[in-house]
């Protein structure tokens, strides 16, 4: 650890909302394909959606501190579909 944040210079405590926020997104795809394969066809919960729409949050934040538009687009961009497919999964009842 000590090796990585001598050679890439990282302030863990400034990365972390980022770290996170990647984590999570990264998580949501994880969650997305266990989910699939125990249903045996592809899935998407509602689960997925607050996932990652928290992790577009955190991932927007983090390109407004690191000063970076194109990420800050991008990821308020997925925030707001994600914010919009959550309100049609909380209304949808789920298939059985």
């Amino acid at each position: 650890m000590e090796q990585l944040t001598q050679i890439f210079r990282i302030d863990w405590q400034a990365e972390a909302i980022g770290l996170i926020g990647g984590v999570l997104f990264f998580g949501s795809w994880m969650l997305q394909a266990w989910e699939s394969r125990r249903a045996g066809r592809s899935v998407v919960s509602t689960r997925f959606f607050v996932i990652r729409s928290l992790a577009s949050a955190l991932l927007a934040f983090e390109g407004l501190r690191t000063g970076s538009f194109s990420v800050f687009a991008v990821m308020a961009a997925t925030l707001v579909l994600m914010l919009y497919n959550l309100r049609l999964s909380l209304r949808t009842p789920p298939e059985s």
